[in-house]
């Protein structure tokens, strides 16, 4: 096997005067040069070499591949059903074939459980020599995306000798080894060791291509010692699901260690499902050094061991943590079942409990309280300046105390469970005694509140303390018909005109957007963002928003329309353009919720690939929207489904009058804790009035 050689880059010697005086004498010098070192000795016995060194790597590669091949078998999927997806669904989702790992003579095989992802009528097993084996399903482990399978075979099985370790160093040369074909002839791809721990703890990742026959297959290093399993995975929210990155240069394997581990377990035929703990956050950036938590989920594993809002992780299982993501990876290896110690810090105190993690937490049923609230600095609250302190260097600078953040009451929705009870400029302080420093903070826990039970507001008012008591209501049901006051009440520019049409262009994508909104450099409270994304075969943006412009006005919602690259579907590979598109809105203009939504949502439109590609893109791009609104007749896309989260809760808006009427696909979401909105006969201007809503909480 032969790599290309990369690229060399010439040294840049533009700015030197000699180039510049004798450019042809040089350039002569230089080819005549050329040729004299190429027809030297020298020359040829780097040549030499290298063609060496490239055949010797190739042999190492070969050799490594061929001591692990007898253990590497096909896995055939027979009759698999066809499901609603149509053309969204990718290669692997269809019955293309994988591999295999033989684990134990006796007929156990490792393999990717994309085998058992959609019905089938059988499995089967394809030996090195083209025998086929008929395979039952032992367990499965969901976590790590594998399963165990046993064949009977009337002879044993070559199986591979289980590492207790992986030593492979990082930067270190690994090979990927599949067969496909009738003839089932070896596959392998090389590569190096990129990275250990991925995917919050549990997997190896390689740079070695891998197209779907290589799923299942060995990861082994240049002697030949099986590291890992290849499996189809992403980063969260790298993609619609899990196949989206094969052949991409990005790969990942289950380590074998972790593997061997979990055999007897499904030896035994028990499943193994990852372990859930039940805390939220309280910092939106997992990577910025804050472990404390904005909320606890109810009934979960972290209540039941006495976690509170409030609370500060120090430790998970004995690994020290200063960021959310820090935990993450601590808690990634761990499955349901397993019981791990956590090191908290609470009112200055440290302590330590053990929590047993489950397989599963109640879904979220998300609560509201119908109040509309934005972070303000304490600093424009105060009647004096900032206090300011001298510092004591030679420059004799001044420095100001860093300002604090409050929430603050901007609005109540009429007929809410805040109305009456909170007021425009309450400073919320505290929720059930747990401190809220920021927006965030406040979602989260609203959002995880238990249904039917009363919580405790303490606010600040007019110099005063006061506690107020609210009970809080679904997310999910009607719509509601009231929205908060005039946005432009709040603003000092009170313009009657319709905003103008804008173009959104990105430079490097064919995608055409445009928008409706305000100037950039206007700054308006309240506003909200809806995202429509507009069916193929539409192809002006800025036609599609003229009917928009004064409803979207008067709302204060900005509408961004954007056209897909092909005028008959919408793309996977969109996505991402999609998501930049509207980071790019949210940086030109503040807005306060932001909803994405397709045509066919409202009432007299048909439904179109944009509704599918609508789903598609909010259940992978978590971190920017708060709603999605599309056609109750939608087909859905073949992404796989994540439960809702509290740190970025998601809501469905759907032109129904009960969930009854609903699409088969509702359950499932449901179920997930998606609470669903009923919009009925929706109207353009209920778009907008949900869009607004989507900041309430």
């Amino acid at each position: 096997m032969q790599r290309d050689k990369p690229a060399t880059r010439p040294v840049n010697q533009e700015n030197n005067p000699v180039n510049q005086l004798r450019p042809v004498r040089l350039i002569v010098i230089a080819c005549v040069g050329m040729i004299v070192f190429a027809s030297s000795p020298v020359c040829s016995q780097a040549r030499a070499q290298t063609a060496s060194q490239r055949q010797q790597f190739a042999k190492a590669i070969r050799n490594a591949a061929t001591r692990v091949l007898p253990s590497v078998v096909s896995v055939e999927v027979i009759g698999v059903a066809q499901g609603g997806a149509g053309s969204n669904s990718s290669e692997v989702a269809n019955d293309a074939p994988s591999c295999g790992l033989v684990v134990d003579p006796s007929g156990l095989i490792l393999a990717s459980d994309i085998i058992l992802r959609r019905p089938s009528a059988s499995l089967l097993v394809v030996l090195e020599d083209q025998t086929r084996l008929a395979a039952t399903v032992i367990a499965r482990d969901y976590h790590r995306g594998l399963v165990l399978l046993k064949t009977e075979a009337d002879r044993s099985l070559p199986a591979i000798e289980v590492p207790s370790e992986v030593r492979t160093p990082v930067g270190g040369t690994v090979v990927a080894v599949g067969r496909y074909g009738t003839d089932q002839s070896p596959m392998v791809s090389s590569g190096i060791l990129s990275a250990r721990g991925r995917l919050e703890g549990t997997m190896l990742q390689t740079d070695a291509r891998v197209s779907p026959t290589y799923y299942g297959g060995p990861l082994v290093d240049l002697y030949g010692n099986v590291i890992g399993i290849v499996v189809p995975a992403v980063a969260p929210g790298g993609a619609p699901d899990d196949t989206s990155w094969y052949d991409s240069g990005i790969a990942f394997a289950v380590p074998l260690p972790i593997v061997a581990n979990k055999l007897p377990q499904l030896r035994d035929g028990k499943d193994i499902k990852k372990g859930l703990i039940g805390i939220v956050p309280r910092s939106n950036d997992p990577y910025e050094e804050d472990t404390q938590l904005a909320a606890v989920r109810s009934r979960s594993p972290a209540e039941k061991a006495g976690l509170q809002a409030g609370d500060v992780i120090e430790s998970v299982a004995g690994q020290t943590v200063l960021m959310f993501q820090q935990v993450k990876e601590a808690l990634g290896p761990y499955d349901a079942g397993d019981e791990i110690e956590i090191k908290y810090q609470r009112d200055g105190q440290s302590s330590t409990i053990n929590v047993t993690l489950a397989d599963s937490i109640p879904p979220l049923r998300p609560q509201r309280i119908g109040a509309w609230a934005v972070e303000t600095d304490t600093a424009l609250t105060e009647a004096s300046e900032p206090t300011a302190t001298k510092d004591t260097t030679d420059d004799d600078r001044i420095t100001e105390d860093a300002p604090g953040v409050q929430v603050v009451v901007a609005g109540v929705l009429p007929g809410s469970p805040s109305d009456g009870k909170l007021v425009e400029g309450d400073v919320i302080e505290s929720v059930n005694d747990a401190a809220i420093e920021s927006l965030a903070t406040l979602r989260r826990k609203l959002v995880t509140a238990e249904p039917d039970v009363e919580i405790e507001i303490r606010v600040r008012r007019d110099d005063s303390e006061e506690i107020v008591n609210v009970m809080p209501t679904s997310v999910a049901g009607a719509l509601p018909t009231t929205t908060f006051p005039a946005w432009k009440a709040n603003n000092e520019s009170e313009s009657d005109d319709p905003w103008d049409v804008k173009e959104l262009r990105l430079p490097d994508v064919p995608n055409l957007g445009a928008y409706a909104g305000p100037e950039n450099d206007q700054s308006i409270d309240g506003l909200a963002l809806l995202v429509l994304l507009l069916s193929p075969e539409q192809r002006d943006p800025q036609d599609a928003l003229k009917d928009y412009r004064k409803a979207a006005t008067e709302n204060g919602v900005l509408v961004c329309a954007i056209c897909s690259e092909d005028d008959q579907r919408w793309q996977p590979k969109e996505i991402d353009t999609i998501s930049r598109m509207t980071t790019l809105m949210a940086q030109r203009i503040p807005v306060g919720a932001i909803g994405i939504a397709a045509t066919g949502a409202i009432k007299g439109n048909k439904p179109s690939a944009a509704d599918s590609m609508v789903i598609a893109m909010a259940l992978s791009d978590r971190k920017n929207f708060d709603g999605i609104a599309v056609s109750d007749q939608t087909r859905p896309p073949a992404v796989r489904l994540r439960e809702n989260e509290p740190d970025r809760s998601l809501q469905l808006l759907l032109p129904i009058e009960n969930v009854d009427d609903g699409p088969t696909w509702l359950a499932p979401l449901s179920k997930a804790g998606y609470p669903v909105t009923l919009g009925g006969e929706l109207q353009f201007d209920d778009l907008l009035r949900w869009t607004r809503l989507l900041q309430s909480i």
